[in-house]
């Protein structure tokens, strides 16, 4: 029933998505509901039997699959590259130095605090803090770079500073990955990033741009140039996660090499309509798929404060960072808050520890229940807070 649970979810999240724009909110908290709805009706919702001329029709809902991961890991990828076609290189580069500090200090305050916390409060061993403390560290800014798409705001000082910051945050959330639980080594990891620089480099220098003109004045077959532009964009997300690092990192350089082009504006469009339409919904909806009431009475109350300790870490963090950098206080507070959901990295982390047997098995299944529920709250609380932000711009919202 895959393709049931896909049009379904497809066009529920839609409606929900109607819904809190009529209600002044962005349309990804209705994805995001959509998919909270979804796991209640997996969970509490029996199985609807239908019976008509002879035929018996069984469904239950369980939007899980190949087919639904699929068009949730493309809806993340694409999500990237889209926001790496809309971003300007002269933007980027003046907020490099910002995106440094704001990431330096974004990823060394959670990982402290968490470290910290395992320690003198869980009364964990060292190793356990310190995998406690790396689950908190990487930023996931799906939701934060589809908020300030919602918002017109991807290309503004706090924009521009997290993209940035969150590329760095990445490697760095992979540094201390890689120190932590030892899954490749430092030199693998360095060298494999400057592979990765090296031909992104490449074809800057000229290959993109011969493509990409080849494809719109060469090719006849429809929609050859958005096809051609969509499998540069994966083809990079491929090369990112063979060197070690996202993914989403290879999608966003992609869309990066494609905004210098010509042909910016004929692909814009068309997949930026491709993508929002049909598979950036899924990510969102995966994300509240994640959430499962049961876990509040199955974990340790006191490893619920970790959330609020996370929060707090990535928010102090990344808004000092920002201030160190010298830019406005209220545009700090944004970065701040924009780069506090996790996702990916976090839940990785936390599923690796409790399948190597980090934690003994009962902690490990609450800490990969803290953790979902930390991805989960932060999805839905940050678009809130950022629409609150930058509420004083007046900005039209986007449908």
């Amino acid at each position: 029933m895959d393709l049931l649970d896909l049009s379904l979810a497809l066009i529920i999240s839609k409606l929900f998505g109607e819904g809190m724009i009529r209600l002044k909110q962005m349309a990804v908290l209705g994805e995001l509901f959509t998919g909270v709805l979804f796991a209640l009706a997996m969970n509490y919702v029996p199985a609807i039997h239908l019976y008509y001329f002879g035929h018996a029709f069984s469904y239950k809902v369980h939007l899980t699959g190949e087919a639904f991961d699929l068009f949730a890991d493309l809806g993340i990828i694409l999500l990237l590259f889209v926001a790496g076609l809309e971003t300007d290189i002269g933007d980027l580069k003046r907020s490099g130095k910002r995106g440094l500090s704001t990431a330096s200090l974004g990823v060394t305050l959670p990982f402290v605090l968490g470290t910290v916390f395992g320690l003198k409060v869980m009364h964990f061993a060292s190793r356990q803090s310190l995998v406690l403390g790396a689950i908190f560290t990487a930023t996931s800014v799906g939701v934060t770079v589809r908020s300030l798409m919602d918002l017109k705001q991807l290309r503004s000082i706090a924009g521009t500073t997290i993209i940035t910051a969150a590329v760095i945050d990445d490697i760095i959330g992979i540094l201390v990955l890689t120190f932590v639980l030892g899954t490749q080594t430092i030199g693998g990891l360095i060298g494999g990033f400057f592979i990765f620089i090296a031909i992104i480099a490449v074809f800057a220098m000229g290959p993109t741009e011969k493509i990409m003109r080849f494809a719109h004045e060469k090719m006849h077959s429809p929609y050859a140039i958005v096809s051609i532009a969509i499998g540069f964009g994966l083809f990079f997300a491929v090369i990112a996660r063979e060197v070690g690092l996202a993914p989403i990192t290879g999608a966003y350089f992609a869309g990066l090499l494609l905004s210098t082009t010509h042909e910016k504006k004929v692909i814009d469009g068309p997949i930026n309509f491709i993508a929002r339409a049909v598979f950036v919904p899924f990510f969102f909806i995966k994300v509240g798929s994640l959430f499962d009431f049961k876990m509040l009475t199955t974990v340790d109350p006191k490893l619920l404060f970790l959330i609020i300790l996370a929060a707090i870490g990535k928010f102090v963090g990344c808004s000092s960072g920002s201030l160190l950098s010298r830019i406005k206080i209220k545009d700090a507070i944004r970065v701040g808050v924009g780069m506090m959901p996790e996702m990916e990295v976090a839940l990785v982390i936390a599923t690796y520890a409790y399948s190597m047997y980090i934690f003994p098995d009962i902690v490990g299944k609450q800490v990969v229940s803290v953790t979902v529920l930390y991805v989960v709250t932060s999805a839905i609380v940050v678009p809130i807070l950022l629409k609150s932000l930058f509420s004083s711009n007046k900005i039209a919202m986007n449908t």
